[in-house]
């Protein structure tokens, strides 16, 4: 058995149980046989793409998810631990917190900003969207000619589909966690 078909076995049943439902209930709603079901979720049988499909759709889940390995827990390293992500020596430093993998569509980051300082960052494409909270400090978003004051504690959203610049608004540092996703 492959690690795909284990990933497939393993997460059929989780994601059947988890929506209480019964083989049965599972095969009249993707039109897969009660007996193909069984023998996916045991690992005994390679379901073809088609089956595939079928499947994700009478569960309503994504593609995703029913063929990578479920990572139960990851730890997400403190800045001091992650890896700069962008930095320029008295300004910034942005640290990879948890970084974009292809089973899941977002990736997490931690950025500090000196008194003062400015970032700019381009276009992360179409169809992105970031969430910014302040943890300490104020920082001021610039997108085209508007300019937001994001305050400690506050969140915004945003489509980073272009040019934006971060801005601390005040003397002590400012520090922020930075969310980036993409819509399917």
């Amino acid at each position: 058995m492959t690690q795909l078909d284990k990933n497939i076995a393993l997460n059929l049943k989780r994601i059947r149980k988890s929506k209480n439902m019964s083989l049965d209930m599972l095969a009249e709603r993707t039109g897969v046989s009660k007996s193909m079901l069984g023998q996916i979720e045991r690992g005994e049988s390679n379901p073809t793409v088609s089956t595939i499909g079928k499947i994700v759709e009478g569960l309503k889940v994504p593609f995703e998810q029913l063929i990578y390995d479920r990572k139960e827990i990851m730890v997400m390293p403190s800045p001091e631990e992650a890896p700069v992500f962008k930095e320029k020596e008295g300004q910034y430093r942005i640290y990879v917190m948890l970084p974009f993998d292809a089973g899941r569509n977002f990736e997490i980051y931690q950025g500090e900003l000196d008194g003062k300082a400015q970032m700019e960052s381009e276009s992360y494409g179409e169809q992105t969207w970031e969430y910014l909270t302040v943890v300490s400090g104020e920082i001021e978003l610039i997108l085209d000619d508007q300019s937001f004051h994001v305050k400690r504690g506050s969140s915004l959203y945003f489509a980073c589909d272009r040019k934006h610049v971060y801005r601390n608004a005040g003397e002590e540092k400012a520090v922020c966690n930075m969310i980036i996703t993409t819509q399917h």
